[in-house]
């Protein structure tokens, strides 16, 4: 596990373009058109870094992949598999690796499918949102229920790994409408499925018609049901609630995301793509020319209170010997942690020497906060024996835990801390006390 902490393990994509923006969407994507020369220079940006990345021995310990989105698949096939291609060179794809291609069902093709999977796609996760037209129509999306279940039976056919995700929480859908949404889902036998509440942000058409008066948001007793109606439905179905918003048959759970929520080193390419790295690998990624930034490094170094604390002064090397040891120790307690994205538009990037990002320093101690607010998303919560370790590090922990139990959202089972079945549904209060210890 020591290892991990100074190698990559996980690499994101980010392909920001789209057939075009649902009403909802407020990701760092754009509709453009098919021929818009910007997809082969965007393209070529992508593989480019990806091999630098490798002549840099910096993706050797790669165990996840993810291209997203946007939507991945709207580049086409030439340059969705060139892209690909490169990747299969510069990565040393094993048996054992998950590599995950985000597609809406729109363009999801058989040829797709064929030529991705020859060239090392392993996982396959598709945008439904539902199996109603009617709702489709109302979120703006481009495609319908048949395309959505003709996708679903060429990956079924191939025997192939896959999610979906599905939407609630959406005005002028019934009860009744999410409730068939998701036995389909269950009868079409996808092993994934994850789920998520309508949010209803300010640059898009739900923000501007919730302004103007001409749209209201449902009421979040109502949306609560509709997750717990999930939870009922996909568990009876066995599929394992192992996440906040994600449900899987046992073995399908999301490697990439897990890696994402415990810590591991990610790196993401693109525009607007985000990674979390040491300290180590993010000198790395500067020496190689991958990553540039000015002097607007967006962590505070004011408050300098966190570097007299003792706590912020124990002997990382003893902490490093003893998880190379074997000995238990508390992950976030190790080393600081660089958080950076990607600020440039998708024409910008394409055009860069390197990728210039927003640098976010995290402190051992908002590393440690970092670690155990992720870890509380998957339904397993954190050992005892972790919260012990985290209490040590960061004064008010176990207090922050017990205020927490008291509450009701958070349960000890066994020897372990996790959300309650209520706690989980106000997932944010969970994860916002224990990120307010970071400022103490």
């Amino acid at each position: 596990m020591a290892a991990h902490r100074d190698a990559i393990t996980s690499l994101y994509l980010h392909v920001p373009f789209c057939t075009k923006r649902c009403f909802y969407c407020d990701f760092h994507t754009a509709a453009i058109d098919r021929n818009d020369l910007i997809l082969d220079d965007y393209t070529f940006a992508l593989s480019n870094y990806v091999r630098r990345a490798s002549r840099a021995d910096l993706l050797g310990e790669v165990e996840t992949i993810y291209i997203g989105g946007g939507t991945p698949s709207f580049l086409g096939l030439k340059r969705l598999s060139s892209l690909i291609y490169m990747i299969s060179l510069r990565v040393n794809l094993r048996e054992e690796t998950e590599f995950t291609l985000e597609a809406n069902p729109d363009s999801f093709t058989a040829q797709l499918l064929k030529d991705t999977w020859a060239l090392g796609v392993n996982r396959y996760s598709l945008g439904v949102q539902s199996f109603d037209d009617e709702v489709l129509e109302l979120l703006g999306r481009v495609h319908d229920v048949a395309a959505a279940e003709e996708a679903i039976a060429l990956l079924k056919a191939r025997g192939a790994n896959f999610s979906i995700d599905l939407m609630c929480g959406i005005p002028g859908q019934s009860m009744q409408s999410w409730e068939e949404t998701l036995r389909r889902a269950v009868e079409l036998g996808a092993p994934h499925v994850s789920i998520y509440p309508l949010s209803v942000e300010e640059n898009t058409v739900f923000g501007r018609s919730l302004k103007e008066g001409r749209f209201a948001e449902k009421d979040p007793d109502v949306v609560a049901d509709e997750m717990l109606l999930a939870g009922k439905i996909l568990e009876e179905a066995g599929l394992l609630h192992y996440e906040i918003a994600s449900y899987a048959r046992p073995g399908f759970e999301s490697r990439h995301n897990i890696a994402y929520w415990t810590g591991r080193s990610y790196l993401g390419l693109g525009s607007h793509a985000a990674s979390c790295v040491t300290v180590g690998i993010h000198e790395a990624l500067q020496e190689a020319g991958i990553i540039s930034s000015d002097t607007s490094d967006t962590s505070d170094t004011s408050d300098t209170s966190d570097t007299t604390d003792t706590t912020e002064s124990m002997d990382l090397t003893d902490l490093t010997r003893s998880a190379e040891e074997g000995v238990p120790f508390f992950d976030g307690s190790l080393s600081s942690r660089i958080r950076f994205f990607s600020d440039a538009d998708a024409r910008e990037f394409s055009r860069m020497p390197s990728m210039h990002v927003d640098v976010e320093r995290l402190s051992s101690r908002e590393a440690a906060c970092e670690d155990i607010m992720l870890r509380m998303r998957m339904m397993k919560g954190i050992g005892s024996l972790e919260l012990d370790e985290f209490s040590d590090f960061v004064p008010g922990a176990r207090e922050c835990f017990e205020s927490l139990i008291a509450d009701g959202l958070v349960e000890k089972r066994e020897d372990s801390y996790v959300a309650s079945a209520g706690g989980w549904l106000l997932a944010n209060e969970i994860f916002g006390r224990i990120w307010g210890l970071s400022a103490k």
